[in-house]
């Protein structure tokens, strides 16, 4: 399949044309975010790069755990990110986990594993 190059707010990625139909309609799942009816906050947040804004959260954190850092940092920080980036791509492929593990670039048996991991639904 042809791969189509896209510069986004995090960095030039891969589109893959696909035969499933991917949600392209962001304002769905983002109504489903505990601060989606703040709009002037939400608006506030896109002006961001996603990398400023994780950056800031885990600067935030590590602040407020000031020096007693857990053994785990890294895997606690992954996990989470990873659980509602597992949770978004579920929800727009309608739960397709063939396709969402293609779009993640993850065998789709260690996209089960994370879903159970992470107490992720499809």
């Amino acid at each position: 399949m042809d791969m189509q190059t896209v510069t986004s707010s995090i960095s030039p990625v891969k589109i893959i044309p696909s035969t499933v139909r991917i949600e392209a309609d962001a304002t769905r799942y983002a109504s489903t975010l505990p601060f989606a009816a703040d709009t002037e906050f939400t608006g506030k947040l896109d002006s961001f790069s996603l990398e400023a804004v994780v950056e800031h959260k885990i600067s935030k954190f590590l602040d407020q755990v000031g020096g007693m850092y857990p053994e785990d940092l890294h895997s606690l920080i992954l996990g989470k990110v990873e659980k509602p980036l597992l949770t978004q791509i579920l929800r727009r492929t309608g739960g397709n986990q063939v396709h969402a593990s293609r779009i993640l670039g993850i065998n789709r048996n260690t996209l089960r594993k994370k879903m159970k991991m992470h107490a992720v639904k499809a």
